[in-house]
C-alpha cells in the first residue's frame, strides 16, 4: 500500500468535516479497476471512525460484468467489508446516449444503495488525469473562469449525501502503483481506450504530449481558486440574507426573497432550485432579470422554468407548469426524487403507480398545480402534497420535504440555514387519510379520488 492514496483519503475526509461534518459512513463505488480498487485498499486501511461499505454497479453493457462484480465482492470479503452488486437494465438506447444514462443510472443506483444502508458519502476514485480531462472539455465548449475548475473535490449528490473524490491531486499512475504493490490485479475496461468517446482521445492526445501540462494544471489551479472564492461569497450573501429574514422556502418550493446589494449572482441559484433545473439560466439573462427587478421595473417575469412575481414584502419565485408540467416518476421502493423539487419519502402501500404534478389531471392554481400527487393504475388519486389536503378530504398525505432549499445551497461550505431548509410539521408526517369524505364535492366529475 502506497502511503499517498491513504493520507488522500484521510484529507479529503479530514477537509470535508472542515466544510460540513464528520463522515459517518462512506459507500464506496468500486469497478473493479485500478482507480477504485486503489480506493478501496486506502479506506480498508484507514477506516478510523468511518464504517465502510462497498458497492459495484454491473451496467449488463458487457458479458464480463458480472464476473468482475464478483471479483470484487470477493476481494471485500477478504477485507471484511460488505459488499453488494446492483444491477442496471440497459433501456436499449443508440451507443452514445446508451453511456450517458449508463453514468446517470449509476450515481442513482449508488445513491440508493447509500440511503438504504444509511451512508452520508458516496466516496468515487477520479483522479487528476480525469481532471485535466474535465477542464480540456469544457474548455472546448467554450467555458471560462470557475467552470474551467473541474469537478470538486465534494459535491451535495442528495439531501444527506455528498459524493467525495479523494484522489483529484494524484495521477493514475499512483493509483495503478497502489494496487500492483497489493498484489491485486485490476479490471481492464475496453471502453476507457475506445477513440469513439471524447474522453478516450484525449487520453490519446495527452499521451502523445498534444497539450502543455503544466500550463493545464496551472489554468485548474486558478479556476478552481476562483470557485472556491465564488463559493464562499455565496454562502455568506444567503447566510445574510437568511439571517436578515430576506430569503425563505415554503414547503411548497416557492422561494420568497428580498434582493440586497450584492445579491445579483444568487438569482441563478434560487431561479435553478425552484425551477427544478438541471443547469442554471445563463447568467447574462439571470442577471438582466436582477437588475430589471431592483430597478423596480415590472412585476412579474419567467425565466429558467419559474415565474417570478414582485409584491409589497419582496419577490416570490414559483415553479411554473409551462406546456406539459414537471415529468412524472414511476412509484419505487424507497424515497423518492419529483422534479428536483420534492422528496417524498413513504407513498401509499400497494396502490400508487405514479407521482405526477396536479397540474396533470387539469386542476389548480398557480401555487398548486406543480405540487406532486400521487395515482394508482386507474390513473385515481391516492395520495396528495400536505398542502392539498383540506382540497382533497379523504385522501392519503404523501409524507413530503421540499428540497428546493437545500438546492439552493448546494456544494456550499457549512450547513443551509434553517430558513431553506425548516418545513411545517405535517410535510413531514407519514402518510395517512385525512377528513371524513372520500373528495370534496366540487371534484366530483372532474377527477377520480380512490377511497383509503
Amino acid at each position: 500500500m502506497t502511503s499517498e492514496t491513504v493520507e488522500a483519503v484521510a484529507v479529503a475526509l479530514g477537509r470535508f468535516a472542515m466544510s460540513r461534518r464528520p463522515v459517518r459512513h462512506g459507500l464506496l463505488g468500486v469497478s473493479g479497476g485500478p482507480d477504485s480498487l486503489a480506493l478501496l485498499l486506502a479506506m480498508a486501511e484507514r477506516r478510523g471512525g468511518v464504517a465502510v461499505s462497498v458497492a459495484t454497479v454491473d451496467h449488463g453493457l458487457r458479458p464480463e460484468g458480472a464476473g468482475e462484480a464478483a471479483f470484487v465482492a470477493a476481494l471485500c470479503r477478504d477485507l471484511g467489508l460488505a459488499h453488494r452488486t446492483l444491477v442496471w437494465r440497459s433501456p436499449g438506447l443508440p451507443r452514445g446516449n446508451l453511456m450517458a444514462a449508463a453514468r446517470e443510472a449509476r450515481y442513482d443506483l449508488l445513491s440508493e444503495e447509500a440511503a438504504r444502508i444509511g451512508a452520508d458519502a458516496l466516496m468515487v476514485a477520479h483522479h487528476a488525469d480525469d481532471q485535466i480531462e474535465t477542464h480540456l472539455l469544457a474548455r472546448a465548449r467554450g467555458a471560462g473562469g470557475s467552470a474551467l475548475a473541474g469537478m470538486r473535490p465534494w459535491r451535495d449528490l442528495q439531501p444527506g449525501l455528498v459524493l467525495l473524490r479523494p484522489f483529484l491531486a494524484l495521477p493514475k499512475r499512483a493509483l495503478e502503483e497502489t494496487v500492483r504493490r497489493a498484489g491485486v490485479e485490476a479490471v481492464a475496461d475496453p471502453s476507457n481506450a475506445d477513440t469513439r468517446f471524447r474522453r478516450a482521445r484525449l487520453r490519446a492526445e495527452l499521451a502523445d504530449g498534444a497539450h502543455d501540462l503544466a500550463a493545464i494544471r496551472r489554468a485548474i489551479g486558478d479556476a478552481s481558486a476562483l470557485r472556491e472564492a465564488e463559493d464562499a461569497h455565496h454562502a455568506s450573501a444567503i447566510g445574510r440574507a437568511a439571517d436578515e429574514r430576506r430569503i425563505g422556502v415554503d414547503a411548497c418550493g416557492a422561494a420568497d426573497f428580498r434582493p440586497g446589494a450584492g445579491d445579483a449572482a444568487l438569482w441563478s441559484r434560487i431561479l435553478t432550485a425552484v425551477g427544478g433545473g438541471l443547469h442554471p439560466p445563463p447568467r447574462a439573462a439571470a442577471d438582466r432579470l436582477a437588475a430589471r427587478f431592483e430597478a423596480g421595473e415590472g412585476k412579474a417575469a419567467t425565466l429558467a422554468g419559474c415565474r417570478i412575481e414582485a409584491g409589497r414584502g419582496g419577490l416570490v419565485a414559483r415553479r411554473e407548469f409551462g406546456r406539459a408540467g414537471p415529468p412524472g416518476v414511476a412509484v419505487a421502493p424507497g424515497a423518492l426524487a419529483f422534479d428536483r423539487r420534492f422528496t417524498i419519502a413513504s407513498i401509499p402501500p400497494g396502490r400508487a403507480e405514479r407521482i405526477e404534478a396536479l397540474g396533470r389531471l387539469g386542476l389548480g392554481g398557480a401555487a398548486q398545480r406543480t405540487l406532486p400527487v400521487a395515482l394508482d393504475r386507474d390513473g385515481s388519486l391516492v395520495g396528495v402534497h400536505p398542502a392539498l389536503q383540506d382540497r382533497f378530504a379523504g385522501v392519503a398525505v404523501l409524507a413530503v420535504r421540499q428540497r428546493v432549499g437545500w438546492r439552493i445551497w448546494a456544494d456550499l461550505p457549512g450547513e443551509p440555514p434553517e430558513r431553506l431548509t425548516a418545513e411545517p410539521q405535517n410535510a413531514a408526517n407519514p402518510s395517512k387519510a385525512v377528513g371524513k369524505d372520500l373528495a370534496a364535492t366540487y371534484l366530483r366529475g372532474r377527477v377520480k379520488v380512490r377511497a383509503p
